[in-house]
């Protein structure tokens, strides 16, 4: 019994080592791109590494393998996120727009922005789990991760859950923000994308099986 709580323990500490050195890489990374170039690369490349954890690939080198990623996915990375962030953008300023108006239409333009702008929201969340999960255009990366959002209402609800529990956890414990800030909420949604994107493919072999 003692070497399974002594192996659990060993376990345990290793894992949150491991979280904590990937938070502060992102953190890092961040100001290494001089923050408005640096989140979004600094971003998907925590994704990457919480994907490798997720497919059980714990032994890599960590900061040579975050910091490849980053510098190999930079540009590229940083004009969907900054091509996402006009799209919130946009949204926001409609809904301000709309808010100082009066009337049915102003009523119904604003439950549409809203619904819109909660798309938009979970999209930009599947953002960077469906680039570092899949090999795909430019384009295609722009697109699915809208029509992921539109097809995956229990993936969304489990996010949200997810992230409103740390999101909780950090505002009561402000003292864990150097070590989870950005960890916590990629690893949940890295899981919860996993396991949408394996259902996705195992329909999609069904489909292409059954009509070879």
């Amino acid at each position: 019994m003692f070497n399974h709580i002594g192996s659990f323990f060993t376990e345990s500490s290793y894992w949150i080592w491991r979280m904590m050195q990937l938070n502060w890489l992102w953190l890092s990374h961040i100001l290494l791109g001089g923050v408005v170039l640096g989140v979004f690369p600094a971003t998907a490349a925590m994704f990457a590494m919480t994907r490798k954890w997720l497919r059980g690939e714990l032994d890599q080198p960590l900061f040579r393998d975050y910091h490849h990623y980053y510098r190999q996915n930079f540009w590229k990375v940083n004009g969907l996120g900054w091509i996402y962030f006009a799209i919130g953008a946009f949204l926001a300023f409609d809904l301000h727009l709309v808010s100082q108006m009066n009337g049915v239409i102003a009523l119904v333009s604003s439950l549409l922005l809203v619904v819109m702008s909660l798309v938009y929201l979970f999209s930009f969340f599947y953002l960077f789990s469906y680039y570092v999960h899949f090999n795909q255009t430019f384009k295609h990366y722009l697109i699915q991760p809208f029509i992921l959002t539109l097809l995956s209402f229990k993936q969304n609800l489990l996010i949200a859950i997810g992230l409103g529990l740390v999101g909780y956890l950090i505002y009561n414990i402000p003292g864990l923000i150097p070590f989870t800030l950005g960890v916590m909420p990629s690893y949940w949604v890295m899981k919860v994308s996993l396991n949408r994107f394996r259902e996705i493919q195992a329909k999609s072999e069904s489909i292409v099986g059954g009509t070879s």
